[in-house]
């Protein structure tokens, strides 16, 4: 055996004895990004708090804990689910927590959840678009220690320019976002100006809150309107409109219009007359004297109906019977009883449908009738 004249000479050899075989090389694999926390509930706590401390997510946090509602007691542990933050995450304050909008949430019940005020919501987050519309997901700024106005850090700003734009001491603003070195603040950092509100911001969308509620109001009116006229109960008291026409019925209500678009929706047909929704049996009325022409049983959906000739190229048509109480070429008069109200053929409900035809073509009824 040779006798190694340098301990240099025997170094690959001790390597080689303690290298463990490469089936036994242990690889380390990066520490997730995810996990869960054990939160135990103090006095005054809520799920919102405690999810908006942890960055967490309401609705997980009861998944994983397995709660019902959000009634929480003291004492009550919980499983919070968290995200660990990576290096390259833009920082935000201390006491700066994020809140995701829920289902049924506003500004006003943020705000008094954390016990502040709207400016301080806005002014923490200033792009917001609506004071009362607040999309479910959205992420919120919110503050829960210093209020202020909480800005994005731009690429070449410091502490300093900072601090000279908006007129606040320096170390202040340093103090308020915990900032022990100002070189640590980069490009995409929130940043909290204590002491500024967003009065702009405040003030446009308060503006935008006024027109918003003034387009609801008109919307409001405006619906009101349509469906008043198709739910109005109409007595025929006698009279007749300047074409000679007459209601077919005495008590009614209009539940689809002429070439009602809701009609077409539903059955993809144009609506070629209106529906006058009324009880079974409910007599039905000549809107106007001439001859019948057509009574009995359609092959396209009107039931038992009738069809009144009255001369000129004009006819009415009234659909969906129970029962015909004339014969086809008997001459009648104006509110002569043609038959009673069903929900015979295509109908969902006992209503008359009601046509005015001229030379064939079907026309508004609405222009024929009494107003």
């Amino acid at each position: 055996m040779a006798i190694p004249i340098s301990p240099l000479e025997i170094l690959p050899e001790l390597e080689a004895a303690f290298r463990p075989p490469q089936d036994e090389v242990i690889v380390l694999q990066p520490a997730p990004d995810y996990g869960v926390v054990f939160h135990t509930v103090q006095p005054g706590e809520s799920l919102v708090r405690i999810a908006a401390r942890y960055g967490s997510d309401v609705g997980e946090i009861k998944k994983l804990s397995g709660l019902k509602g959000d009634l929480l007691h003291p004492g009550q542990e919980l499983r919070v689910p968290i995200r660990a933050k990576r290096e390259d995450e833009p920082r935000l304050p201390p006491g700066v927590q994020v809140y995701t909008v829920r289902p049924g949430d506003s500004l006003e019940r943020i705000a008094g959840e954390f016990g502040l005020r709207i400016i301080d919501l806005v002014s923490a987050n200033p792009d917001l678009a609506s004071l009362d519309q607040l999309p479910v997901g959205t992420r919120l700024y919110v503050p829960t220690r210093e209020r202020g106005l909480l800005i994005k850090v731009q690429e070449g700003e410091t502490l300093d320019s900072i601090a000279r734009r908006y007129r606040v001491d320096v170390v202040q603003l340093a103090e308020a976002n915990g900032l022990d070195n100002p070189l640590e603040l980069r490009a995409g950092d929130r940043l909290l100006v204590p002491g500024v509100a967003a009065q702009e911001a405040m003030a446009r969308l308060e503006e935008r809150r006024k027109e918003e509620r003034r387009l609801a109001e008109e919307r409001r009116r405006r619906l009101a309107a349509e469906r008043a006229a198709r739910l109005r109960q109409v007595a025929y008291r006698g009279g007749t409109s300047a074409q000679g026409f007459q209601w077919p019925l005495t008590s009614f209500r209009i539940t689809a219009a002429y070439h009602d678009s809701r009609y077409y929706r539903r059955f993809r047909r144009v609506h070629t007359g209106i529906d006058l929704a009324a009880p079974q049996g409910t007599p039905i009325y000549a809107a106007k004297g001439g001859v019948v022409v057509e009574a009995g049983w359609s092959r396209v959906g009107y039931g038992y109906y009738v069809k009144v000739d009255h001369g000129g190229g004009v006819e009415t048509l009234y659909a969906h019977m129970s029962r015909i109480a004339v014969k086809r070429g008997q001459r009648v008069k104006q509110g002569a009883l043609l038959g009673y109200v069903g929900r015979t053929g295509f109908a969902t409900g006992p209503h008359l449908h009601f046509e005015v035809r001229i030379h064939g073509g079907t026309r508004n009824p609405w222009s024929y009738l009494p107003h």
